[in-house]
């Protein structure tokens, strides 16, 4: 069974490894979080006022709020101050630029059930992100912006990390998705995304980290999770970001792959933290194949990628505690 790690003294390599095999890791001694926090904050106290953003759902009708967030959620993404913040964190925790490669940060929203939960705002069902042709390298690194509480956070399925579950990845092709991607903020009452997810999965345990601001949680893309249907009544914003580790990804080292069948890759959306240079193309072919001749590679990233992919069709721009759930007990793990 995984384990769950709290600021593990422990060398990035080591680190990395530990989520491979499984383990959950949070860590809650970066500065870097907290300028991140409060600049996300500040950014949605501007775009929701006068409303309080927890309560904007209250207010805002999800037809509207879906186009405020198609218009947000990209500058945000691209501007440069998030990209900076995402490089401080990451060097921070003691990964290494030269070698560590990482995607544009995502802000999350999560409104109650009966409001925004499809498009730009969609709820994830049971799935693993390399259902999404991620690489088996990839790590995730997730943080709330305001509180967050056990009824609107992520539920993992630890157990089922590296054992094949009934899922629906066979039909994902990564390429054909970025171009589903385009009408993403126009998806209000029904979801028009391929969205690959586990097969009427139910865990026996299910484990909820519940991080306060400041605090970040990593953990490996092949992790079994899923987004927790809103009963808080109150809307949940987090910021996510993926790495990768160069040095791994060419030794074809990483988390294990039980149950994936999609097609395409992700690789191509991840840049240098040193430098924002891009993967060679010759070599993201020699470990994931060549694609098709229409394939549309990449959607979005750091506007360095301009230039960089001439052969591109097109790029689009547009204190922590832990509650553990199973069938008749819960257990709250808080960290030290």
């Amino acid at each position: 069974m995984p384990s769950i790690l709290t600021d593990p003294q422990i060398p990035a390599e080591d680190l990395r490894q530990r989520l491979y095999s499984g383990d959950l890791i949070i860590l809650t001694r970066l500065g870097a979080l907290a300028e991140f926090v409060q600049y996300t904050r500040d950014e949605l106290l501007a775009l929701f006022a006068p409303y309080d953003p927890e309560h904007v759902h209250e207010h805002i009708e999800p037809a509207e709020m879906a186009k405020i967030l198609g218009v947000w959620k990209p500058r945000w993404i691209h501007a440069l101050r998030s990209r900076d913040l995402v490089r401080a964190v990451i060097t921070e925790a003691g990964f290494e630029a030269e070698y560590t490669h990482y995607d544009v940060p995502k802000p999350r929203t999560s409104f109650p059930v009966g409001h925004l939960t499809t498009g730009i705002a969609f709820a994830f069902p049971w799935h693993r992100d390399v259902w999404y042709s991620a690489p088996a390298q990839q790590i995730n690194w997730w943080m709330p912006v305001f509180p967050v509480l056990e009824t609107n956070a992520m539920s993992f399925d630890l157990a089922s990390f590296a054992r094949a579950v009934p899922n629906t990845s066979g039909g994902f092709d990564y390429y054909a998705n970025n171009a589903h991607r385009l009408n993403t903020a126009k998806s209000v009452g029904k979801e028009s995304q391929s969205r690959p997810g586990a097969t009427d999965h139910v865990p026996d345990l299910e484990v909820i980290p519940v991080p306060a601001p400041g605090h970040l949680l990593l953990f490996s893309g092949t992790q079994l999770h899923k987004s927790i249907p809103n009963t808080s009544g109150l809307a949940r914003y987090s910021i996510d970001f993926r790495t990768v580790d160069t040095r791994d990804m060419r030794a074809a080292h990483g988390a294990p792959q039980a149950d994936v069948y999609c097609t395409g890759t992700a690789i191509r959306d991840f840049v240098s933290v040193k430098d924002e240079s891009v993967f060679d193309e010759n070599l993201v072919r020699s470990l994931y194949g060549a694609p098709p001749d229409d394939a549309m590679l990449v959607f979005g990233g750091p506007t360095s990628l301009f230039g960089q992919f001439p052969h591109l069709r097109q790029v689009n721009l547009i204190a922590m505690s832990c509650v553990i759930h199973s069938t008749d007990r819960s257990i709250n793990f808080h960290p030290q």
